[in-house]
């Protein structure tokens, strides 16, 4: 059996919470997790919540402690797509796995309609945009040409897209599911499932 956490980073903001404070526990609780033997550490995206998340880039903190840990996995539970251009997040997901030489999860999803429309996304298109966008960047992954895309929601010119992941073809994918609909579109593409209960 495999022990894992998930950090939604909550603050007390509230109460006058400390964010600096709060990274610095994140990051000594997930070294000793790595000491203990803990498989991975995941961490959400989360945008405009005040005190129940401040991990808007998780991507920076997977990258301090991929400098501080040794064994345990560094997973993205999720990064929210529609919210970045699918370059942006190949080269940021491929140079984390090559700092961490290899430990990166791959989680990925659509994001809450509340924080889609705040950084101008819209609900109705998030899961065209999620789908489009998850087959670019494993595609940008695997190309060892210049990458090209022509999409409905995205485009990219013929680039270099570097670096490419350590992991071969690319990190394990995951994709957090939280309807039966979400189950149905992550077996149609061969993906992890990430859930939880309330």
């Amino acid at each position: 059996m495999e022990f894992a956490l998930l950090y939604e980073v909550q603050g007390t903001h509230e109460l006058g919470g400390d964010d600096n404070r709060l990274y610095k526990e994140t990051i000594e609780q997930c070294v000793l997790a790595d000491k203990l033997g803990f498989h991975s550490v995941w961490f959400v995206e989360h945008h405009f919540l005040k005190g129940f998340s401040s991990s808007p880039s998780p991507d920076l903190l997977m990258s301090a402690l991929s400098q501080k840990t040794k064994k345990i996995r560094l997973g993205f539970g999720v990064s929210i797509l529609p919210h970045h251009h699918p370059i942006r997040i190949a080269e940021r997901v491929a140079m984390l796995d090559q700092l961490s030489d290899g430990r990166v999860e791959f989680g990925s999803g659509r994001g809450s309609a509340y924080e889609q429309t705040g950084t101008g996304v819209d609900p109705r298109k998030a899961k065209a945009m999620w789908e489009e966008s998850l087959n670019m960047i494993t595609s940008a992954w695997q190309s060892e040409e210049e990458f090209s895309w022509e999409g409905k929601f995205w485009s990219q010119p013929p680039r270099h897209v570097v670096p490419k992941p350590y992991q071969k073809p690319h990190p394990p994918l995951w994709m957090a599911c939280l309807s039966p609909e979400s189950y149905r579109l992550t077996a149609a593409n061969g993906l992890g499932v990430l859930s939880s209960t309330s």
